[in-house]
C-alpha cells in the first residue's frame, strides 16, 4: 500500500504533517469568515437606507439627549431576523448606545424598483428600559432621499 505525503510545494522534497495542514486550513479559514463578515458590515453601513437613518436620528435631540453623548453606533447582528434586505425592502435594527442608555434603531425602508433611490418608511428609537422614541415618519413631502420630518 502506498503511503500519500502532502508536500509544500510541488516538487518539494518537504511533506506536510497532516497536523499543520488542518492547522493552516482552519487559520484560512476563519480568517476568510472574518473578512467577509467585516465586509458584509462595511456594505449595511455604507447603504443609504442606513445611512438616511442615522442622519434622521442625529436631527432629534430628544433621542440623542436620552442616549447621552457620544453616540455609538455598533455592528448590525447580522443573524438577527430583524435584519433584512432584498431588492425593494430593508429593515435594520441598528445597535446604539451612549453614555446615559443604549437601545436600536428600527428602519424600515423601501424602493418603487431596483436602482432607485431608497426612501424611509419609519425609524424609531427603542431604548433598553422599551421606551420608544419616534425618529422619523415620511410626510406628505419627501426630498426624494426619504423625506424631511
Amino acid at each position: 500500500m502506498e503511503q500519500v505525503v502532502m508536500h509544500w510545494f510541488p516538487g518539494s522534497k518537504m511533506p506536510l504533517p497532516l497536523g499543520k495542514l488542518v492547522f493552516l486550513s482552519s487559520v484560512v479559514a476563519s480568517g476568510s469568515c472574518t473578512l467577509i463578515y467585516y465586509l458584509t458590515q462595511k456594505a449595511f453601513s455604507k447603504a443609504s437606507y442606513y445611512q438616511l437613518a442615522l442622519e434622521q436620528l442625529h436631527r432629534r435631540p430628544e433621542a440623542l439627549e436620552a442616549l447621552g453623548p457620544p453616540l455609538r453606533v455598533h455592528d448590525l447582528r447580522l443573524t438577527d431576523q430583524c435584519n433584512f434586505v432584498d431588492i425593494a425592502d430593508a429593515q435594520l435594527k441598528i445597535p446604539v448606545s451612549g453614555s446615559k442608555s443604549e437601545g436600536h434603531l428600527y428602519v424600515s425602508s423601501s424602493r418603487g424598483a431596483p436602482f432607485q433611490r431608497w426612501h424611509l418608511q419609519e425609524v424609531f428609537l427603542e431604548l433598553k428600559d422599551g421606551q420608544q422614541i419616534p425618529v422619523f415618519k415620511p410626510s406628505g413631502d419627501t426630498d426624494g432621499e426619504g423625506g424631511k420630518q
